[in-house]
């Protein structure tokens, strides 16, 4: 999930994962391993990534935000998403595949 995370975050700054290698100092390759989730950040990288997308590292590890604001509003989004999803589909989908579709949807 850290990888999807990562990618979701470089997608939605407009970061190539070329630009991002740059921006933490470590190779393209080391970025693509990230978001295939083949190889995790150091410690000093993953405090770089949180520092360049302004996310806590506690969101990058758990995808939990990390503001109250932010606790808010992707409560706020998984309720409506739940609700779409329950009256087109006639069921519901787990929390594990609606919190998958919401680190999609952002990266979208």
């Amino acid at each position: 999930m850290l990888g999807v995370r990562i990618a979701a975050l470089r997608r939605q700054r407009g970061l190539s994962q070329q630009a991002l290698a740059r921006a933490i100092c470590v190779s393209p390759s080391a970025v693509g391993m990230y978001e295939q989730g083949r190889r995790e950040p150091s410690l000093d990288r993953l405090v770089a990534l949180a520092s360049l997308f302004e996310v806590s590292t506690d969101y990058l590890l758990t995808g939990i935000p990390h503001t109250q604001a932010d606790t808010q509003a992707a409560a706020t989004f998984l309720h409506t998403l739940r609700t779409q999803v329950r009256s087109s589909r006639g069921g519901s989908l787990p929390d594990r595949d609606l919190q998958l579709l919401l680190a999609a949807l952002v990266g979208a």
